[in-house]
């Protein structure tokens, strides 16, 4: 093999570690979100002195810790291998990773124990008017 190609590849190669490395990408709610909503968010995941602990971003990549390593290590090496950009590896495994946390919440959704609460309780992750479900997204940054 020509020396010229091993440097080629792996000038190619590094350019794309680099180009992966400086990327952060941010899942939850990120951008401009209402702070009432936010501090919702903030009680539901982290529990307050009266409001146990119902972890929705947290819980689901734990729970999901394989399946995201999967979509990662495919992006990567979609990115190694030419077929994609850094950019597009990042916003693809972001979307990804934004759709099982709103997974994690449809699976995990908090029944009603009776019809009286039915009536009465509402779930705020999913069913008030704060629908932090549907504001859950991501975003790419440089850093």
């Amino acid at each position: 093999m020509d020396v010229n190609v091993i440097l080629n590849d792996f000038e190619r190669l590094k350019k794309a570690c680099d180009d992966m490395a400086g990327k952060k990408i941010l899942v939850g709610l990120v951008g401009g979100v209402d702070s009432e909503v936010l501090k919702i968010a903030i009680a539901h995941e982290y529990g307050t002195e009266k409001l146990p602990e119902r972890s929705f971003i947290r819980a689901s990549f734990d729970a999901d810790q394989a399946k995201l390593g999967e979509i990662v290590s495919g992006a990567i090496g979609k990115v190694l291998s030419g077929q994609t950009s850094a950019d597009a590896a990042a916003n693809a495994i972001g979307a990804q990773a934004a759709q099982m946390v709103q997974n994690f919440i449809d699976d995990n959704r908090v029944k009603p124990q009776s019809d009286f609460t039915k009536k009465t309780q509402h779930t705020t992750l999913y069913e008030t008017g704060t629908h932090i479900r549907d504001r859950i997204t991501y975003k790419v940054e440089e850093v």
